[in-house]
C-alpha cells in the first residue's frame, strides 16, 4: 500500500494544473496544495513541510521559488517540469544530482510519469541527465 503524500504544486493555477493535482488526490488521496505567486509558497512552505514539491520553474514566479526551497531544504524532493530546455541547476546535471533531489519531467508527458515519479520518487533516476 502506497502512503499518500503532501504535495505542494507550484505553477499558474490554470486547468491543466487543477487537473493533474484533482488526479493526484482522486487515485491516491494526496494532499495538494496550487500555488501561483512566490508570496503564498514563501508562506506555506514556511508553516508546512512537504513530502513531494512540483514546480513549473520557467514561470514568472517558479524560478525564485525553486531557488528559496533549495536555500531552506537543499534535499528537498522537487519534481521540476519545464517546456524549454533550461537547466533548473544553472551549473548542470551532474552538479543538480550530486547536490539535491531533483527529478524533471518535460512536457507533454502522461499523468502516468507524473504519477509514478510521485510514488516512487526514491527509486527514480533523473532521466535527463547526460540528455542536454
Amino acid at each position: 500500500m502506497i502512503s499518500s503524500k503532501k504535495i505542494l504544486f507550484i505553477d499558474d493555477d490554470n486547468f491543466q494544473t487543477e487537473t493533474r493535482a484533482q488526479l493526484l488526490t482522486d487515485t491516491h488521496q494526496h494532499v495538494v496544495v496550487i500555488v501561483d505567486s512566490f508570496e503564498e509558497v514563501e508562506i506555506l512552505y514556511q508553516k508546512n513541510k512537504f513530502d513531494i514539491v512540483i514546480i513549473d520553474f520557467a514561470r514568472d514566479f517558479g524560478l525564485k521559488s525553486l531557488r528559496y526551497i533549495e536555500r531552506m531544504d537543499p534535499m528537498q524532493k522537487i519534481i521540476t517540469i519545464s517546456e524549454n530546455e533550461e537547466y533548473s541547476e544553472h551549473k548542470g546535471c551532474d552538479y543538480c544530482v550530486s547536490h539535491y533531489s531533483r527529478r524533471r519531467l518535460k512536457p507533454p508527458f502522461a499523468f502516468l510519469k507524473l504519477l509514478r515519479l510521485v510514488e516512487s520518487f526514491e527509486l527514480s533516476m533523473c532521466e535527463f541527465k547526460n540528455k542536454f
